[in-house]
């Protein structure tokens, strides 16, 4: 008789289009959700900042009240519209956009359930200052939530919002917070050297990740998928990429093997089974 836990999949939708205005964000947004949710998609991810557009601050801005003010109200109005969407079609979104909390800027990005609820909000921990992110404040903590599935039953979700990804350190923070999966908005170059992390954050982990990045132009796509399931039952190596976009704009819809990434992390040592914590220092 087979295991019908090992046949279980999610499907997620990865949204790879051009960066909208801010005034057309949540009506862009409602259309490809429902692109990738008419596809059967349970979880829909977008690009990072995709409610103002990846337009980002200034310092003088940043320092603006007024700026800050109508940055708030922007980002209740664009969530409060998302959630409406997650509710009707029974779709998790990831929704990102320009956070303020208090005197400060944040790069952020929301899980919202399939019954419109946020789950987890998240401030991106590492700031890019380099590609003038200097207006924002950096968050301070790596989480992961159990996301209700609409079917029944739940997944272990985390986020990271592009730079992040960079970090081992990151990737092992939501590993240890128990993400079985880790959505990564995105606004930037995947060449094959980045994509090298991403797979690599996959297999050090044992978890699957999905990175949703801007087409090109400016950005150049390469939007992927990985399972987090680097061998086979027979322990013959596999490619754990199941799904990367051109560069072009599509949304994505893929299918990650959550039975079986489930069955590969019980049956390896590879993740966090055979670490030794107290020979890493600092």
């Amino acid at each position: 008789m087979v295991d019908s836990r090992a046949a279980e999949v999610l499907r997620i939708g990865v949204v790879q289009q051009p960066a909208p205005g801010p005034a057309t964000a949540a009506e862009e947004a409602e259309r490809h959700i429902r692109v990738a949710a008419g596809s059967g998609a349970e979880l829909v991810v977008l690009p990072e900042l995709w409610n103002i557009g990846y337009r980002l601050p200034t310092l003088a801005e940043a320092g603006s009240s007024d700026f800050r003010a109508g940055a708030r109200r922007a980002a209740e109005e664009f969530l409060a519209r998302i959630a409406e969407i997650a509710r009707e079609l029974r779709v998790a979104v990831v929704a990102t956009y320009l956070g303020v909390d208090g005197d400060a800027l944040g790069n952020c990005a929301a899980l919202v359930g399939v019954d419109g609820t946020v789950l987890l909000r998240y401030t991106k921990v590492h700031v890019a200052r380099f590609a003038g992110e200097s207006a924002f404040t950096a968050g301070s903590r790596l989480a992961a939530v159990h996301l209700p599935r609409r079917g029944g039953g739940s997944v272990r979700v985390g986020l990271m919002i592009c730079y992040d990804r960079v970090f081992p350190e990151a990737g092992r923070a939501l590993a240890l917070a128990g993400a079985e999966v880790v959505l990564v908005p995105n606004a930037g170059p995947l060449c094959g050297n980045r994509e090298a992390q991403v797979r690599t954050r996959a297999f050090e982990n044992q978890y699957a990740i999905a990175v949703a990045n801007y087409p090109n132009p400016p950005m150049g796509g390469a939007s992927l998928v990985c399972d987090g399931i680097a061998f086979d039952p027979d322990g013959a190596s596999r490619d754990m990429v199941v799904w990367r976009a051109g560069d072009e704009p599509t949304v994505g819809v893929v299918d990650v093997p959550l039975g079986g990434l489930r069955a590969y992390r019980s049956a390896q040592p590879w993740g966090l089974a055979d670490r030794v914590p107290a020979a890493y220092g600092r």
